[in-house]
């Protein structure tokens, strides 16, 4: 079983639906379910795929426990979509992942954000080094807090 590695087309359906019962748990904790991740159909899920870099970790059965996915503008990295399945919980995956995808990638800020009601979100986010440089409120109505990491290159 290989570690993590980059999803393709072919994992397009199966990261649909984690993605789906993935932001269920979120959409709970929040209070709401105008959650982009939940609203989003999956023609929208499928046209976006090429724009990011998705990583996923694979269970001993080949199944998709987890994923994350970003992309590189100048030389900042944006994350978006950390999901874990609600079955691998708890088991460190999240913070692996996000490791993963800091390790792999290449740039001087990192880049993300979550709703400020989501407390478990933004605690995982600190242990990382994030700190929150921002928050507002989108279209959605949801609150949002957006976090940043910087990576000193001398480290």
């Amino acid at each position: 079983m290989k570690e993590y590695e980059i999803a393709s087309h072919k994992d397009l359906e199966e990261l649909y639906q984690l993605q789906k019962i993935a932001f269920e748990s979120e959409a709970e904790m929040i209070g709401s379910r105008n959650i982009p991740a939940l609203l989003e159909s999956y023609e929208e899920f499928e046209r976006d795929f090429d724009n990011w870099i998705v990583v996923i970790k694979r269970d001993s059965q080949g199944k998709i426990m987890a994923s994350a996915r970003y992309f590189k503008k100048n030389d900042t990295i944006e994350v978006g979509r950390l999901m874990v399945a609600p079955s691998f919980r708890n088991q460190g995956l999240a913070f692996s992942i996000m490791k993963n995808v800091e390790d792999h990638s290449r740039g001087s800020k990192f880049e993300l954000f979550t709703c400020t009601r989501s407390w478990i979100n933004i605690r995982l986010y600190e242990k990382l080094g994030y700190r929150i440089f921002k928050e507002g409120i989108e279209d959605n109505e949801l609150p949002l807090a957006y976090m940043e990491k910087c990576i000193n290159e001398n480290t």
